[in-house]
């Protein structure tokens, strides 16, 4: 008998990644989870992936109101023994709670339960709870047969705030796919500004455009991209009276496909958030070489090194802002350097292949 047909056959692991509007959701953590899906479909066939929604419609009131069935739905998935690992996407306020119910469910039916620490500020927001508030949270994650935190920092948040056992807590960081080089703009054209994310004063926008209005700025040629939605009609009003209506472009919200395709016209990549933990934007801008200008906040320091994959400087402060791009603006050179050390950093420390393995490991780990 060959040795092959002597092996027994893999188990299949068969893990519900749950978030809120399941394979339907959009920002970070659906893009997060759509790349791993298909990652781990394509190189780890023993497990099962599938995306879980927690709420049917992402609509004002309905979304609370559609949850229930939501967790009917998944109860239903639990009960006919398909789920062994329930691996649940948290971020702050409703996530968290709405969440508690799912990891519940997933007990109940004896999966194995996997939290994945997302969302900016949660730290601030557990802060913000009361006693008996933040003693349920903890209790939550401490019940967990593992955390996932996407950095250092959320890794200490973990231990220190939330009293969770270093032994199971993971630090597995976003991952993205490989992606070509960004051309960049058209010859002769101005530079290209990219910036990608919900509009409004969690990333920064009222910061950027104070900044891209200041002196220093006004007598460069630029031009900036503004994908996202939010409080776009806003920005666009107080670009309008900074006189920036000719410069700024305010695109509203862009999938995918639209994300590659700012990226792939961009000279710089800007972040100016005031709240972020590990942003995907950064990661996907640095796939395509180029230098990044963001805010020493979250994790967002593990992913650029100051100086040699782009320039970081303090939430809300524009005037630091308007320098480090001024110095970016001025010397191409210093930014094509920086784009290339970041894209060497992001294939080696946050690829999707990279991550799709970490959790693939985690996952079996978890079912012996």
């Amino acid at each position: 008998m060959k040795e092959a047909e002597r092996r027994p056959p893999v188990k299949p692991v068969k893990v519900a990644l749950l978030l809120s509007e399941g394979a339907a959701s959009r920002g970070g953590i659906g893009r997060i989870m759509a790349n791993l899906d298909e990652e781990l479909g394509e190189r780890h066939p023993d497990i099962r992936a599938r995306r879980h929604a927690t709420r049917l419609t992402g609509r004002p009131v309905l979304n609370h109101l559609s949850t229930p069935f939501a967790l009917a739905r998944f109860a239903i998935s639990c009960a006919a023994g398909q789920v062994d690992i329930a691996h649940i996407n948290i971020a702050p306020r409703g996530s968290t709670w709405r969440k508690m119910l799912f990891a519940r469910t997933a007990r109940r039916f004896g999966a194995k339960l996997v939290l994945h620490l997302h969302g900016s500020a949660y730290d601030e927001w557990f802060h913000g709870l009361t006693p008996a508030r933040r003693r349920g949270v903890a209790a939550f994650f401490q019940g967990a047969d593992a955390v996932v935190a996407m950095g250092d920092y959320w890794a200490r948040f973990l231990i220190d705030e939330l009293g969770m056992p270093a032994a199971k807590v993971h630090l597995i960081a976003n991952g993205v796919a490989d992606r070509p080089v960004s051309p960049g703009s058209a010859e002769g054209a101005p530079p290209v500004l990219a910036v990608l994310g919900i509009v409004g004063e969690r990333k920064g926008t009222d910061v950027l455009l104070a900044a891209l209005a200041s002196e220093a700025m006004r007598d460069r040629p630029w031009r900036a991209i503004i994908g996202g939605n939010g409080e776009v009609e806003k920005a666009r009003r107080s670009a309008a009276e900074l006189g920036l209506a000719d410069r700024v472009e305010f695109t509203g919200w862009v999938g995918p496909a639209e994300v590659d395709a700012i990226l792939r016209q961009a000279d710089i990549y800007i972040l100016p958030s005031r709240q972020e933990n590990q942003p995907m934007s950064i990661l996907e801008a640095m796939a395509c070489a180029l230098p990044v200008l963001s805010t020493r906040i979250g994790a967002i320091p593990e992913q650029v090194i100051e100086g040699e994959t782009g320039l970081l400087v303090p939430a809300g402060d524009a005037p630091a802002l308007a320098g480090a791009l001024e110095k970016l603006l001025a010397d191409p050179a210093l930014c094509r350097s920086m784009g290339t050390a970041g894209q060497a950093r992001q294939r080696r420390l946050f690829s999707i292949r990279t991550g799709a393995d970490r959790f693939a490991a985690l996952y079996r780990g978890l079912v012996g």
